[in-house]
Parts: structure tokens; sequence; C-alpha cells
């Protein structure tokens, strides 16, 4: 049996067992670099000196060539998994002993990007360049509550309770291919629950006004509980590579730099940290599975609190010396 065959073998038995997402996920890491390095080996011949060369030949491949940059480590460790889980297939069914990709060490997420942290500078120009664009609504909701881009997409007004400021997150839109799926949360974290700031509460009040006459405007009626918060300017749902394509357009016009629509997640951090909102509340609104996560990904923000403390502590020890 070649790999390839391995590979179609694998993917009809998960069709039914993992979710689209995690599904199209194996495909393309089947399609774009495992299938090419290894596909035509026989299984029984694949040695460990063959992984590690699907994960040398993915990683000088890039999606965006005119950029020419390298794959993150965090999708290096993704094509492992899937490598692994093609592999460990064969030994359940027997026709393998062994999966060599085990013993192939994992990469390290060393190059995954930083993120990029907000001040309330920065989010005013974000805010005030927003301003009369199709994105407007959806960019403030976005740095208000640090909720995903596919989880604002999916966002209905049955999952918003705007008398008494609190949203629920219990969807999400995800793009496989050329369609969209709405799909459970990434995990049970991720399913939550909490309350707007007075401001964008006040925002979506207004926002919802606005829909309902646009709405009757196009002939559609009245606005339902099933409705999506954030559509676009014919009343259809966003689609979620289309919206970041949208803050990216906004972004080059505005010569903000480098900024992506999930920074804007990572803005919301930022400034709760910087407001003294304590990590675990944090942790929570992001829909994090542990504050651990949090911690990792916001360590330059702990770094900051830590050298605040300092000053502070040394300001008061320096005093109590002298007194």
């Amino acid at each position: 049996m070649t790999f390839n065959e391995l590979a179609d073998k694998f993917l009809t038995a998960r069709k039914t067992r993992v979710t689209a997402t995690t599904y199209a996920l194996y495909e393309r890491h089947l399609s774009q670099h495992i299938r090419p390095t290894i596909g035509t080996l026989r299984i029984d011949a694949i040695r460990q000196q063959h992984i590690e060369d699907v994960l040398t030949a993915a990683h000088d491949h890039s999606r965006t060539k005119r950029k020419g940059k390298p794959l993150a480590g965090g999708t290096l460790r993704n094509i492992l998994v899937t490598l692994r889980a093609c592999l460990q297939h064969a030994v359940r069914n027997d026709w393998l002993t062994r999966n060599v990709a085990q013993r192939v060490e994992t990469p390290s997420r060393e190059s995954v990007r930083e993120p990029v942290l907000f001040d309330a500078a920065k989010v005013k120009r974000v805010l005030t360049a927003a301003i009369g664009t199709e994105i407007e609504p959806v960019i403030a909701f976005a740095i208000a509550t640090g909720a995903r881009r596919g989880e604002i997409c999916a966002l209905r007004w049955c999952d918003v309770d705007l008398q008494q400021g609190r949203y629920t997150i219990r969807r999400s839109a995800a793009n496989i291919g050329k369609q969209v799926v709405y799909k459970q949360p990434k995990s049970k974290h991720s399913r939550r629950t909490d309350v707007l700031a007075p401001f964008i509460a006040e925002l979506l009040r207004l926002h919802h006004r606005q829909q309902k006459k646009r709405w009757l405007a196009l002939g559609l009626g009245r606005i339902d509980d099933e409705a999506f918060v954030f559509t676009r300017a014919d009343a259809t749902p966003w689609n979620p590579n289309e919206l970041s394509r949208q803050f990216s357009r906004l972004v080059r016009r505005k010569k903000f730099g480098a900024i992506r629509f999930h920074d804007l997640r990572h803005g919301h951090a930022s400034l709760a940290f910087a407001a003294g909102v304590p990590l675990r509340t944090i942790s929570e609104s992001l829909g994090h599975s542990s504050i651990g996560i949090t911690s990792s990904i916001y360590v330059h923000l702990l770094d900051e609190g830590r050298r605040e403390k300092a000053q502070r502590l040394d300001a008061y020890l320096r005093d109590a010396v002298g007194s």
C-alpha cells in the first residue's frame, strides 16, 4: 500500500468522526504538504527521515509566495499531527507494526507570530478609521469583547440580551472550501456568556434599529431572533474570510502596519489587562481552556505587569527605608 492509498482510507474513516473543519484541515495538510513528498512511497518503506523531509519541505513552502514567508511553527506541528494520525490508522488496522512519525521531534512554536498589543490611542485610531464602513460595528464588537472572528460571524440576536447587557457564544462560522459552515465552538470553554461594556451595548441597540430599517427597505420583513447580528449591506451573513479581507483593506488604506483582524482579539486582552482586569477573568472572556494558555500568549503583558510591580515595590521600600 502506498501512502496515498493509506491517506484515502484514513480520510474515509475520519469523515464521520471529526468536525468538518478538522476534516478540511486533514485534507489540506495531506494535499499541500504530505502527499507531494511521500505519497508514492510504500507505507512499510517510510522511515523517520521521510517524515523529517515532509516537515522541511513544508517549512519552506508558503501559501503567500509573493511575501515568501515560511510556515509558522504551529502549522508545522499540525502537519506532524496529521501525519501521526494517518500512520496510526495503519497501525490500528495491522498494516504497519509501528508509527515512525511518533519518533519525530515536535516542531517548536518559537516562530508563532507575537500578538499585536493595543493601547487606547491605537484603539481610537482603528475605531475612527472604521466609521462609516461596512465593518464599523464588527470592529467595535471585536475590540470590546475579544470574540473570535468565526464567533462574531455566527452571532445571532437570540445570543444577545440588550436589556441585561450580555451576550453568549454558542456557535462559530468557518470556511470549508467555498462554503461557510456553522458549528459548535472549538471547545467547551469557548461556549461562554459575558457582560457587554455599556458603550458596546448602546452601539448594538443603534445597530439593531438601523438593521431593522435596512431589512424593511430590502423587503425582508421584520428581524427575528435567529437573524445574524452582523450582516453585509444586502443582509447576507458575513463570510469569515471576506471579513478579514475587508479589514485588511482598511488597514492598508490607513497604513496601520501589520494588523490582522485576529489582533483585535489581542487588543481586547491588552486593554483589559491595562485596566487592571485579572488575568483569569480575561482568560474566561476569551474562551481559553486554561489561564496557562492566556499567560503563554500574553507573556509580554505579564512582563510589563511585573516591571510595574517592581517599580511600585521599589518606591515603597525606598520610602520605608528612608523613614
